[in-house]
Order: structure tokens, then sequence, then C-alpha cells
């Protein structure tokens, strides 16, 4: 394993194969958590969060997924890449955007999603994840960029995810 951290625990360089079986095995993680659940309990809201279910994370998390390989893409190929909304007002749309979907859809929707993570993670070179002036996103050197869309994006939404689970636990 190739992964070096700062003082403060922060990823300062990683290898690919590191933070492709770290995204494998986190986002694994994460979906178990909503394995076993009801539909009912996967479309319930207030659920891990206030205006949340657990289809609405799960529609988020894909859509930053599909996001960060679109952008990934278009910033090694040189293009500059300017914020014109904030992550919370994306997050807002996105919500808007899913939250009528049929809880089917964003399941394959989620299912689809990672090959593209997958196959942009497998291209890249450990020179190319860890050099920090290769390319910047949305102003993050593209490991920040990488591991925040991956298995540190993931770890953002587990402990509610675990809350919620608990709390339907403790109904029956």
């Amino acid at each position: 394993m190739v992964t070096e951290t700062n003082e403060d625990g922060w990823i300062t360089y990683m290898s690919a194969d590191d933070l492709l079986e770290r995204a494998l095995d986190e986002r694994a993680a994460l979906a178990a958590l909503w394995r076993g659940l009801s539909e009912e309990e996967m479309i319930r809201r207030p659920g891990p969060q206030p205006d949340w279910s657990v289809k609405d994370v799960i529609a988020h998390i894909t859509w930053w997924e599909g996001a960060m390989v679109n952008w990934v893409k278009r910033a090694l190929s040189g293009e500059m890449l300017t914020r014109t909304e904030t992550p919370d007002e994306i997050n807002a749309r996105i919500h808007r955007d899913n939250r009528d979907l049929p809880l089917a859809t964003v399941l394959e929707a989620f299912a689809a999603s990672f090959p593209g993570v997958e196959s942009l993670l497998e291209r890249l070179t450990d020179e190319e994840i860890n050099d920090t002036e290769v390319c910047n996103i949305r102003d993050m050197p593209l490991l920040y960029f990488l591991v925040g869309n991956t298995f540190a994006h993931y770890a953002d939404h587990v402990d509610d995810l675990r809350a919620y689970i608990e709390t339907l636990h403790r109904e029956l």
C-alpha cells in the first residue's frame, strides 16, 4: 500500500492502485448499509438527513461520481473549469432533479456509475494523481478531488445512514 499522510492526517500521496482499491472497498461498504431495507425505508423522508431519503443519498453520490469523471477528463484535456455553482447549490439541484425518480432508477444509476470511476482511476498514473500541477478542479489538486468524490465522500454519509438504520431497528 502506497499512501502517505501529513501530521494532520491529510493524504499527501496515494498510488492509483490504492485509490481504486479504497474507493471500491468503501463504496461496497456504503452500499451494504442499505441492503435489506424495504423500499418504504429507502424512500422515507426524513431519512438519513432531514430532507433526504436513503434514495436521495444514493442519487447524490451517483451524481458526484459522474461529475467527477466528466470534470477530470475535461481538466486533463486542458479545459479550464470554472466554478459556477457552490457545492451546496449543486447538492440542492441534484436533490430537486432526483427526488421524484423511482427507487429502481436511482439504484440502476448507482450500479452503472462506478465503472466510469473505475475506468478513470485505472487509466490515471500515480504521477498524474499526485502532481498538484497536473490539473486543478474546483480549486483542488487532482488527488484531493478524486479522494473527495470517492471514499471521503462515501464516509461523509456513513454516520447519517447508520443512525437512520438504527432508528429503524428501534421502531421494530
